[in-house]
């Protein structure tokens, strides 16, 4: 596989945003007048906005449901049905007779059933609620769907072809597959419920060994909570600017970063949100110093945040580097905007921290390179992930001290990974860091930054375990410059395999839970 850096060929999603955004500000013609048109869209338009709003309202007060007993907090979702499960195996173990205890005198508080159906009744309370709180999912994964579609729709009027951008049909087919699971799931559970009740009013205690409407709601009980192990639902959200970022897995990227943080960071951002702000950026316009790019207050913005993040600048810093570009007021309503201020820039640098952290480590180690004496003429180094989850990351950073354009070649090589070999052409050109001296950290970084040429390659594992990847600098003659070697290990990780190992457990359990009423027929028939 090769690639070169004057290769026109890749798109980019920024530049596709770019023109997303450029179309939003275009104005089209107002169309004329007829009985009352412009009259009736206003009004449908508004029925459409308070719709939204009503939804943006239950959907804040679904997701603190969902916070605090569901997805997360008591998590009673994953806890219930395990609770109902045991009290099967409880209520199983005295079918026939009694506790000393519960005859002489509880009984009568529990309308005199026994004690196997009493805790038969518990336990199709429990999964009364399991299912109480799986509708309250449904019903908050509709809300969060339904404003996605008004937003899209909202967009898509304006005349752009978003439901084409890049990375829109990959997060609508993750929110769809939730969708799905969460049916899924619930079917099983309702059948499971209904089946139980159906044997409590029948009086499953006439019946000897396991009776059959017990052993498949068991069964489909134990399939119910498997599906929901296995399936790993992502939570997403429309109530914070960056909560759909979960849904969203960049389905490409740029190999050669031109703005290296824009690069990354964009590419990690779901199209909506990235749409809304490349079009709140774009208001700052006419805000910006003579000479100075839209892209570049982006790029410049995030580096200097992620430096007053990492306390390596001060606040007084961050705010003088950024009035080089902007002025003052201009910062004010960048930082504080309620939606697409600092926080949500904050939550993006973690997500992209979390998502690509060699890029971040390498930029860590070209700043302390920067902050030492070194002979190196050309500073070459690489990252990736040390444990492989997935896919891998790898990032090349290659600095040209010399003085003089060169001509380079970076070869990537690895027998445990796709692509086996990529190889790379690129023109880096001289970094006069003399010329910054006693400037500030963030002017220097972002001068390196500027002047890198920065490699992101992905790499899938072909198998797990160890792996190597090797990475060659070479000349235009193929003389070996620079070459580095990286390990990695490969394979899932421990929450995913506990989830999956926990799945199956299930699933067993559910089969021979299922099967169980009829091995004592089949014994017979085998004379066992």
């Amino acid at each position: 596989m090769s690639s070169d850096e004057e290769s026109g060929n890749f798109r980019s999603p920024e530049s596709e945003l770019e023109s997303m955004v450029e179309t939003l500000q275009t104005e089209t013609p107002s169309a004329p007048e007829i009985n009352g048109m412009v009259k009736d869209g206003d009004t449908a338009y508004a029925e459409i906005n308070n719709n939204k709003t009503t939804l943006k309202s239950r959907e804040v007060i679904l997701t603190g449901i969902d916070d605090l007993l569901i997805s997360r907090g008591a998590r009673l979702i994953l806890f219930l049905p395990i609770v109902v499960v045991l009290l099967f195996g409880l209520s199983q173990s005295y079918r026939g007779s009694e506790p000393d205890w519960w005859e002489g005198g509880v009984q009568e508080l529990f309308l005199d059933f026994s004690f196997s159906k009493s805790v038969y009744l518990l336990a199709l309370a429990l999964m009364v609620a399991d299912l109480m709180l799986l509708f309250v999912l449904h019903y908050l994964l509709w809300v969060t769907k339904r404003i996605f579609q008004i937003e899209t729709d909202e967009i898509v009027d304006t005349g752009v072809t978003f439901r084409s951008s890049h990375g829109y049909s990959e997060m609508k087919a993750v929110i769809d597959g939730a969708s799905n699971q969460l049916n899924l799931t619930t079917t099983l559970m309702i059948l499971s419920t209904l089946l139980l009740g159906l044997s409590l009013i029948t009086n499953p205690s006439e019946t000897e060994g396991i009776p059959v409407l017990i052993a498949l709601s068991t069964g489909t009980l134990l399939s119910g909570h498997s599906v929901y192990m296995v399936s790993n639902r992502p939570r997403f959200n429309t109530v914070e600017p960056w909560g759909l970022l979960d849904a969203f897995s960049p389905p490409m990227h740029p190999a050669l970063l031109n703005k290296p943080f824009t690069d990354v960071i964009r590419s990690h951002v779901d199209p909506l949100l990235a749409v809304r702000f490349s079009k709140y950026v774009s208001s700052f316009s006419q805000n910006l110093q003579q000479g100075v790019r839209l892209s570049e207050l982006q790029e410049y913005l995030l580096q200097v945040l992620d430096l007053f993040r990492s306390g390596l600048i001060e606040e007084d810093d961050f705010h003088q580097a950024l009035g080089e570009l902007v002025d003052t007021r201009t910062i004010d309503q960048i930082i504080n905007h309620p939606e697409l201020g600092e926080e949500t820039l904050d939550r993006l640098l973690m997500h992209a921290r979390d998502r690509c952290a060699p890029f971040f480590r390498l930029n860590d180690r070209m700043r302390m390179h920067l902050s030492t004496q070194s002979d190196e003429k050309i500073w070459f180094d690489v990252d990736m992930e040390n444990l492989t989850l997935g896919q891998a990351n790898l990032f090349a950073f290659v600095l040209n001290q010399t003085g003089e354009t060169q001509d380079l070649i970076l070869r990537v090589q690895t027998p445990d990974f796709r692509p086996n070999e990529c190889v790379y052409r690129l023109k880096a050109e001289p970094h006069a860091d003399d010329s910054l001296s006693g400037k500030a950290t963030y002017e220097r970084v972002s001068s390196s930054m500027s002047s890198s040429r920065i490699i992101w390659q992905t790499l899938v594992p072909s198998s797990m375990g160890d792996a190597t990847v090797t990475v060659r600098l070479e000349d235009s003659s193929g003389n070996l410059i620079s070459g580095k070697v990286l390990t990695s290990q490969v394979r899932s990780d421990l929450f995913t395999r506990l989830r999956m190992t926990t799945g199956a457990v299930f699933m067993f359990g559910a089969v021979l839970a299922i099967i169980s009423p009829v091995l004592p027929f089949v014994a017979n028939l085998l004379g066992l």
